[in-house]
């Protein structure tokens, strides 16, 4: 513990804290629901719980979105990313989302997230559609990601080197890419890779 840090005990009301914060802070429960928002969340999307969170993305970021849930879902690193969701109006917000893995004890019952509204938008040529790339893409993306061959792909997928090549190719279709590294930048610069992969 550094010098400034300040020791977390039971008594400190971390959910008042984040009740309080100016900016949307919300929880998403392992069913992709939102199980708690903010008041700042609340004033931007409207009372959500019990919805899918993905009723306030907009189509073109809901598998960037999904991508980003998944990841916290299987207990990856927190990210951070930019993401489109429509306001209670209606109108599209850019929002900076930081989001991490909540954890009770050893299980993960969900994600935690703050958005920091950027600006309210009209979608441009950067938000083109996401490619729709099914969980095994999107797992074969992160280890072409890795620069792993497709041994080693194949071993991490639990499947022969054949099916491995099969995904491999399936991926690169669905990309519109002819090579694994067109892939790797297709999928970082839309945001399905994260830095380090």
């Amino acid at each position: 513990m550094s010098d400034h840090a300040v020791p977390l005990s039971p008594k400190l009301d971390l959910r008042r804290a984040l009740e309080e914060f100016a900016v949307p802070a919300y929880v998403i429960g392992r069913d992709g629901r939102f199980h708690w928002l903010n008041q700042a969340a609340v004033t931007l999307i409207g009372e959500r719980l019990g919805q899918p969170f993905e009723s306030v993305v907009a189509p073109e970021h809901r598998n960037l979105a999904r991508a980003n849930f998944a990841r916290k879902i299987l207990g990856e690193d927190g990210t951070v990313y930019d993401l489109l969701v429509s306001d209670q109006g209606g109108d599209l917000v850019r929002l900076r989302i930081c989001s991490v893995p909540l954890r009770r004890g050893n299980g993960l019952v969900g994600v935690l997230g703050v958005g920091m509204p950027l600006d309210r938008t009209t979608p441009s040529q950067d938000d083109q559609l996401l490619p729709e790339l099914t969980p095994r893409q999107l797992e074969t993306l992160r280890l072409l990601g890795e620069a792993l061959e497709t041994k080693q792909i194949a071993e991490r997928l639990g499947v022969a080197d054949e099916t491995a090549r099969n995904h491999i190719r399936a991926l690169l279709r669905a990309l519109g890419v002819h090579s694994r590294l067109e892939a790797v930048v297709v999928g970082r610069r839309l945001g399905l890779l994260w830095p380090g992969e």
